[in-house]
Order: structure tokens, then C-alpha cells, then sequence
């Protein structure tokens, strides 16, 4: 069994028939999982054989334009998720400050591969976990800032934590699978940090790259039901 988790921003309109249409092509081969629908796009982690999710990824893609994303897979022993979840919100992930992509467009934000990552982490910069303290203390990139989260939309209410970065100096920033990131990374441009550089796929993609993993520390939380991805 695998899980594949995925996102991207893109504007949708008509959610609830898109949510019917993906509920049933999903049901129809016995996927199990989650997939979140907003205006500002959609945010999958669904699970099932590999064959199955592959086909899973051409139905969705009968409806929603997924050209150019990027797909973390990991092993599972079994189904990862117990039920089919198609729900409708506000965000594919909460920060209220949903994305509009005809609009809004990361002007300083670069996103790196496991291996290009690898390398800034040589440098000197300030590496920044956008993940909440739970997260960070089961596991973390060597070095890695804890800003103290609860959940990610406390990103907003740190300032002192957020002021005592060096806004002219190279961030590095990451999270599980490179969602909150995305947020995050805008919103650290407005506050004027003008290098900011994200790990494609977080630190599952990482994780499963074959890079030497000799930064990262300790274990990654996941949002299914193995709980946790060892390294």
C-alpha cells in the first residue's frame, strides 16, 4: 500500500459539484483518505495500492487541472486512512489568507529539491520550522528555529519570534509536505524577508530522496494513521 499526498493552488469554481464528482470517481475504486476543496485550490493525502491511486490521479484530473504537481509517495503496510473524506473549505490550509493565484504570485520565494536543500543548509543562513512545537519535538533539521506554533495560523500572531530573524538574511523554511510553506513563504515577502527558499515536498519528499539525511533528526509526524515516518 502507498499514500500519496499532494496539493496545489489553483481557482476553482463550482466546489460542489467538484466535490460530488471526486467524492464518487474515488468511492468507485475504494480510495481512502482526505481531499480538501476551496476556491484557492485543492489538498489530497489519500491512500490504496499503487495502481489504484495512479488512477485515482487521472480521474481527478478529468476535473481539476493538475499539470506540474508534485506527488509525495511513502509505503504504508496497510490502507493509511479509514474513511473517503471530500470536504469543502474556506483554505486547503488555514492561515485566513486564502490564496488567489490569478493575483498572487511568490516574488522571493524559491523552492529547492532535496539535494539543492542539502547544499543551502552548508550556508550560512537562519532555518525556520514552520510546523507546530509537537511536530518539531518528535523530530527536526539540525539547527532548525522552533517559533513556538500551536497551529500554523499562530504564524501571525509571533512577532517577536518573527522579529528576531535577520530579514536580510537567506531563510530557509520547511514543513511536512511543503503546503504551509507556500503561506508561509508569502507571507514572510510582506514582512520583507527578500530570500526565502522552501524544501519542495518537505521533509517527506526529503526523507524519501537519496540524499544523506545527516540533518534532519529524529522522526516526522504525518496526518494518517501511521502517525509517524522514521528515518
Amino acid at each position: 500500500m502507498e499514500v500519496y499526498s499532494f496539493y496545489k493552488f489553483i481557482n476553482l469554481n463550482d466546489l460542489h459539484k467538484l466535490k460530488r464528482d471526486i467524492l464518487t470517481c474515488l468511492k468507485n475504486i475504494n480510495i481512502k483518505g482526505t481531499v480538501l476543496l476551496s476556491s484557492e485550490g485543492i489538498n489530497a493525502n489519500i491512500s490504496q495500492k499503487n495502481e489504484i491511486l495512479e488512477k485515482a490521479i487521472d480521474n481527478i484530473s478529468n476535473v481539476i487541472d493538475l499539470t506540474d504537481i508534485f506527488i509525495n509517495k511513502t509505503k504504508s503496510k496497510d490502507i493509511a486512512f479509514k474513511k473517503l473524506k471530500v470536504k469543502i473549505k474556506k483554505e486547503i490550509i488555514k492561515f485566513d489568507n486564502p490564496i488567489d493565484r490569478e493575483k498572487t504570485s511568490p516574488k522571493n520565494l524559491e523552492s529547492l529539491s532535496p539535494s539543492q536543500w542539502e547544499q543551502l543548509l552548508n550556508e550560512d543562513i537562519q532555518l525556520v520550522d514552520m510546523r507546530n512545537s509537537f511536530e518539531y519535538s518528535l523530530g527536526t533539521f539540525k539547527g532548525a528555529i522552533n517559533l513556538g506554533l500551536k497551529n500554523f495560523t499562530d504564524l501571525k500572531n509571533r512577532p517577536k519570534q518573527i522579529n528576531l530573524l535577520d530579514k536580510s538574511k537567506k531563510t530557509a523554511i520547511f514543513c511536512t509536505g511543503g503546503i504551509r510553506c507556500e503561506k508561509a513563504g508569502l507571507y514572510l515577502n510582506d514582512l520583507g524577508f527578500n530570500q526565502v527558499y522552501q524544501l519542495n515536498g518537505g521533509i517527506i519528499n526529503y526523507l524519501n530522496s537519496n540524499v544523506k539525511n545527516n540533518k534532519w533528526t529524529g522522526d516526522c509526524f504525518v496526518f494518517d494513521d501511521r502517525i509517524l515516518i522514521r528515518n
